[in-house]
């Protein structure tokens, strides 16, 4: 039986995080052939001991060399690009705007925002070749709303992606490559149980009991079912699905 991606190449930026990973392992399940980009060698090699589908590739998607690099790497081991899943990602300081360092805002800026743009830049053009593709950006409930008084940075570049999706989508949509962005609410992973250490006061169990108050589901998230939600917006299924805004947080952050 044909599996819904097989024969498609993707790349997974951010691939060593907890979302990246899942992608990884769902993508390969559902027959696609994985280029891992991240920036743990450690992790890289444990998703390339997954599968002989899985090439892993340790570049910071942020220096726009490497993030050329990458792309051009699709192209010259597989000979095409169909899919890019743009996960890379910091949250940053904790501070209110006036606390803020420019060194926080330019990093947390470069990581998020202008990596997603390099990677857009360079994955565009070379699934135009491959005759269309599919991109899945990444944003963040906080992306979608104010959140957290103390993450403006954080907040105001996961707008940026949001705006980078809508007009790479409706930019090309002509030429089948279809740009969509997910939103994920509270997902457990290790990048948001940092965000609870830090804001908990000392004390990150009580800090996720309040959280999880506040999500209509009463549950946090898992990373399968981020992947989950990623693997259909690759599917040749969602073909008319573009320049689309895709919140999975519980009921946290309806519209």
């Amino acid at each position: 039986m044909t599996k819904p991606l097989e024969n498609k190449i993707a790349i997974v930026a951010g691939a060593t995080g907890g979302i990246g990973v899942a992608t990884v392992e769902r993508l390969l399940e559902d027959g696609a052939t994985v280029i891992a980009s991240g920036r743990n060698q450690k992790r890289l090699d444990e998703l390339t001991e997954l599968s002989d589908r899985v090439v892993g590739h340790q570049f910071n998607v942020s220096i726009e060399s490497e993030a050329r690099e990458l792309v051009e790497r699709a192209k010259s081991d597989f000979g095409r690009l169909d899919l890019l899943f743009n996960g890379a990602g910091i949250v940053g300081e904790s501070n209110l705007i006036e606390d803020q360092s420019l060194e926080n805002f330019e990093n947390v800026m470069l990581v998020n925002v202008t990596g997603t743009f390099l990677m857009m830049k360079y994955a565009i053009p070379a699934m135009r070749r491959s005759g269309g593709g599919s991109i899945i950006n990444v944003s963040s409930a906080a992306g979608v709303q104010g959140g957290r008084a103390t993450m403006p940075v954080y907040c105001a570049s996961k707008h940026a992606v949001i705006g980078l999706t809508r007009v790479g989508a409706k930019a090309h949509a002509g030429e089948g490559i279809r740009i969509n962005v997910i939103v994920p609410g509270q997902i457990d992973t290790d990048m948001l149980a940092a965000v609870e250490a830090d804001a908990s006061d000392g004390d990150p169990v009580e800090a996720r009991k309040k959280v999880i108050a506040a999500i209509p589901a009463g549950r946090y998230g898992n990373t399968s079912e981020v992947a989950a939600l990623v693997a259909f917006l690759c599917r040749d299924d969602a073909n008319f699905i573009n320049g689309s805004i895709y919140t999975i947080d519980g009921a946290f952050t309806p519209f």
